[in-house]
């Protein structure tokens, strides 16, 4: 059991202040040292307009103080007071970048700047190794933060919000937090280490790296005595408090203003502490309105000897921040407390406090008896005399029967002096005491649960907030697509109704496309059946050279009967007048009478109307000609319409049935594709036998025109001759009219004439009997070539008329007629058929259309379904990890359990569980070995040397770990 054995002693905390230099933005921004010290350095001169005034303390650094003095005057006496079983405090005070962490830490790569806490530990280690042999010491260290009104155990980052207990042996204590047994300086420094590593921190434009929360280090020193048993126990808090901030100068925001406000917050709270335990009048002292109060519940007022260290600036640029520190100075020195040695009685003196409780236990029972004695006689009615009363016991010097060995004063404690100075006097006994807290920390475990959940709700309420909030924002968009949905529903069942009633018609379509089907592979029989019986009697049997000679001359023997009686009555009448002529001429005499000049031009009447005759016949054979050279042109442009028209429909053929066939066989069922396919051979058959017939006839038509061409040329040589020949005989005629008519106008007019007449006529009928020779082999020259030509000419027309016209009299061409109407009906049916696939096709290209449209929305409900599919995959690969990571958790916390029932190989785990081993140090009476003469523990500071991180603060533990 652990008792106060020492005297309640009033100490005042001491009060030390400290002065940096200006720093470079102190300097940059213009500002001047308006502070000044008295000789004796306890008294600050605040020299300026806004905040005049002196302030005392116990002691004042300046800048150019060193570490070592700080640490003389500052901690050497609280050393010793806690090695001789004090509670002690060391805790520094003021604004960010003041110089704080320097003060506490320092650099400890140089002898010369290291600060309290390394000085401290050497100190407290270099006690312990030169105390007396019979001495045994156990060093405890626990590292904590408060960090959000969250106290977090740095050397096990995992527990972050633990409670503030309070019991009455232990008085005020964080539940749950390690504390690690060491033995040597270096274990200290790598505790130390862990726990900075671990520390928040932040830059703002004051601090480059300035701490976002308090830090305290505990060292808990216990000593024993091994010669009575009796033991002490010291504990030694060091506290870096968080700087307090002004936001306008460090600039602080999201996170980090956070961290700026919690942190005035608890300095605050801090000062309303100090301000109540200092203004005398309040009843109350509110420890609990902040974690760090409530820790240093201790330190301010109790049980503890406590050294406030304030760090300032000396610069005008924060006067007012350093006259406010100075304020907190001033008040905190006027606090007192009760220090206490924490001792545990030896047991020899536990053995002389209960001899002398069972003394007094014995006098107590015979002062008892002897009252109960007195009592029953003045109940039966007697009387005592007054000598024999039973004197009044005298409590503060009971009678004893022995007398006790001496030993060191141990009143018995009063229930005022159990009562811890920090808690305000409440008249209340030991059991409700107890009770209370216990139930007061009770509650601080269930504050403490409800804490997490709060947070853990927190963090749930954020992520639901930006749930709503986007939901939220979504909502008119929700709305607006659910009436765009609305309206499309609508269409779409209005679709769905037209696409069912358009089902039903193409259902009728193609039952109607089957029946056309069926009819159209009948006409098709039927088509190639009668192609085959008219390309076998279609070739027309050929004219035979013989048949075509005997025609000729049957033609030349029927123009000779033509020509012969005209020739010769003519040739006789010429004959006649030249045999006049030349009988004139024999007797020297011209036809002077009327009727030999009548006679004689009856005669050249009659020579001119056989010229009229041959020029009628000429021009029926170039009458003859043309209508042959219009039939050729007509044949022609027949040849090139049927070519075009061949042309065009082996294209529209083409298209329909690679367009129409396979969309159609492609889009409609297996029996639809199957009929079509079939009804594409038979289109494909007749439309080769027509395409065959098509090109043997024309053929035949290039065959017969390529032979009315020949004759048509030989014709036009033959006019051509003809028409020579007939003007040279029209010359003739014309001279010899002309010299007729001179002959008889000389013969009329003069006698004189007569005889160049009769020369001119005699000239005039030789030239004629030469010229009626040539005429005469001439005409029968073009005679044949005439008979030819209508030979030819009568063949094609007959090929023609037997191609195109019907004749009653010749029962093939009646039976080809027939056959060619045939064709031509076919034809037509064959063009309607094809008019009729071509309105189908437009039909079905509609049904395609909207068939494509309801396969359009089918894809689209597709493509929705695999959204939801996917969404819903995506959710439950969520739910997975979920359930994955608390797997993970409760399997990482079965292996805690595991690993925490045995022996654990991992050297940060072996580090923690093994810290929980005492280490017992003894004193050895020598001298101390400073740290830096000695290897301790090199090892183990190296062994998490990579870990360390790489963006910390320079002070003395990183300075350790580069040095080492």
């Amino acid at each position: 059991m652990l008792a106060e054995s020492s005297r309640a002693v009033g100490d005042a905390i001491r009060v030390v202040c400290r002065f940096r230099p200006q720093n470079a933005r102190e300097v940059r921004e213009g500002g001047q040292e308006v502070v000044s010290f008295d000789d004796e350095l306890t008294s600050v001169r605040f020299e300026s307009r806004e905040y005049p005034g002196t302030f005392n303390f116990d002691k004042v650094f300046g800048s150019h103080s060193t570490q070592d003095h700080v640490f003389s005057y500052a901690a050497s006496a609280t050393i010793d007071d806690v090695m001789r079983g004090y509670n002690g405090t060391i805790f520094a005070y003021g604004q960010t970048g003041s110089g704080k962490t320097h003060t506490m830490m320092g650099d400890m790569e140089h002898d010369a700047m290291k600060g309290l806490t390394p000085r401290i530990v050497e100190s407290i280690f270099s006690t312990i190794f030169s105390s007396p042999a019979h001495l045994e010491f156990t060093v405890r260290v626990s590292f904590m933060e408060i960090y959000m009104e969250r106290i977090r155990d740095l050397l096990n980052p995992a527990n972050d919000n633990l409670p503030i207990h309070e019991e009455k042996s232990r008085g005020v204590y964080v539940k749950g937090l390690l504390e690690v047994f060491v033995g040597s300086i270096a274990e200290v420094y790598d505790a130390m280490r862990r726990g900075q590593s671990s520390r928040m921190v932040a830059q703002t434009n004051m601090n480059a790296e300035s701490s976002r929360s308090h830090s305290i280090f505990v060292l808990t020193i216990t000593q024993k005595n091994l010669e009575d048993g009796s033991q002490k126990v010291g504990k030694l808090s060091l506290v870096d408090l968080a700087g307090s901030e002004k936001v306008g100068k460090t600039g602080a925001s999201g996170q980090t203003l956070e961290e700026a406000k919690k942190i005035n917050k608890s300095l605050s709270a801090l000062g309303m502490v100090i301000n109540a335990l200092t203004d005398g009048k309040s009843s109350h002292i509110p420890y609990r309105d902040s974690k760090l109060t409530r820790i240093l519940q201790e330190s301010l007022g109790g049980n503890s000897r406590t050294t406030l260290i304030i760090n300032c600036s000396p610069s005008s640029f924060n006067e007012a921040e350093t006259v406010s520190t100075l304020r907190f100075g001033m008040r905190a020195k006027t606090i007192k407390n009760k220090a206490k040695i924490n001792a545990e009685l030896s047991p020899g003196e536990l053995k002389a406090l209960l001899k002398r409780c069972k003394t007094d236990l014995a006098s107590m029972q015979t002062y008892c008896h002897a009252l109960e004695q007195e009592i029953n006689v003045w109940r039966s009615g007697g009387t005592v005399p007054e000598k024999d009363w039973v004197s009044a016991l005298d409590l503060a010097n009971p009678p004893s029967e022995t007398k006790p060995a001496p030993t060191v004063p141990l009143p018995v404690p009063s229930v005022a002096d159990l009562t811890r100075s920090s808690t305000p006097a409440i008249l209340t006994t030991d059991d409700e005491r107890e009770e209370f807290l216990r139930r007061e920390n009770e509650l601080s475990d269930q504050l403490a649960e409800k804490e997490a959940e709060l947070e853990q709700i927190k963090a749930q309420m954020e992520a639901l907030t930006i749930e709503v909030t986007a939901m939220r924002a979504g909502d008119s968009k929700l709305e607006n697509d659910n009436k765009a949905l609305a309206a499309a529903v609508a269409d779409l069942h209005l679709q769905v109704e037209k696409l069912e009633f358009e089902r039903k018609d193409a259902l009728i379509s193609i039952d109607s496309l089957k029946d056309e089907k069926t009819e159209a592979a009948k006409v098709v029989d039927d088509l190639k059946r009668k192609i085959v019986e008219l390309q076998a009697t279609q070739h027309v049997i050929p004219v035979t050279p013989e048949e075509r000679e005997r025609r000729k001359k049957e033609k030349l023997a029927k123009m000779a009967a033509e020509f012969d009686p005209s020739v010769s009555v003519s040739e006789k009448a010429m004959r006649g007048s030249l045999a006049k002529l030349a009988h004139l001429k024999a007797s020297s005499s011209t036809p002077t009478t009327p009727k030999d000049i009548e006679a004689q031009h009856v005669e050249l009447l009659e020579a001119k109307a056989r010229l009229a005759e041959q020029d009628a016949l000429l021009e029926k054979y170039t009458s003859q000609v043309q209508s042959v050279e219009a039939d050729k042109e007509r044949l022609n442009r027949r040849i090139v319409d049927l070519e075009s028209k061949k042309g065009a429909l082996e294209q529209e053929y083409e298209e329909l049935l690679d367009r129409t066939i396979q969309e159609e066989a492609s889009g409609a069922g297996p029996e639809v594709a199957a009929m079509f396919e079939d009804l594409k051979g038979r289109l494909e058959s007749v439309y080769e036998s027509r395409s065959s017939h098509a090109e043997t006839e024309i053929e035949e038509y290039r065959y017969m025109l390529a032979q009315k061409e020949e004759e048509l040329v030989r014709m036009e040589s033959a006019i051509a001759e003809q028409r020579e020949l007939t003007g040279e005989l029209r010359s003739a005629v014309e001279s010899v009219r002309a010299a007729g008519s001179e002959g008889i106008a000389a013969n009329i007019d003069a006698d004189e004439d007569i005889q160049a007449l009769r020369k001119s006529m005699a000239k005039e009928l030789s030239d004629f009997d030469g010229m009626k020779k040539k005429l005469m082999q001439d005409l029968k020259n073009r005679c044949n070539r005439v008979v030819e030509l209508e030979i030819t000419l009568e063949d094609m027309k007959d090929q023609y008329d037997a191609a195109t016209k019907p004749s009653d009299s010749a029962e093939a061409s009646a039976a080809h007629a027939q056959k060619m109407a045939f064709l031509e009906r076919n034809l037509e049916q064959l063009a309607a058929v094809q008019k009729n696939l071509v309105e189908q096709n437009t039909m079905m290209k509609k049904d395609l259309v909207k068939s494509e449209r309801q396969l359009a929305a089918r894809n689209e409900r597709i493509a929705n379904l695999e959204g939801l599919l996917h969404s819903a995959s995506t959710n439950q690969d969520l739910l997975n990890q979920k359930y994955e990571a608390q797997l993970a958790s409760m399997r990482e916390k079965l292996q805690e359990a595991r690993s925490a029932a045995q022996p654990n190989t991992n050297p940060a785990s072996a580090w923690l569980y093994s810290s929980r081993i005492a280490k017992p140090l003894r004193g050895g009476g020598g001298a101390f070995i400073p740290a830096s003469d000695t290897d301790y523990g090199s090892d183990n500071l190296s062994l998490d040397l990579e870990d360390a991180p790489s963006k910390s603060r320079a002070s003395w533990y990183i300075s350790l770990l580069a040095k080492k």
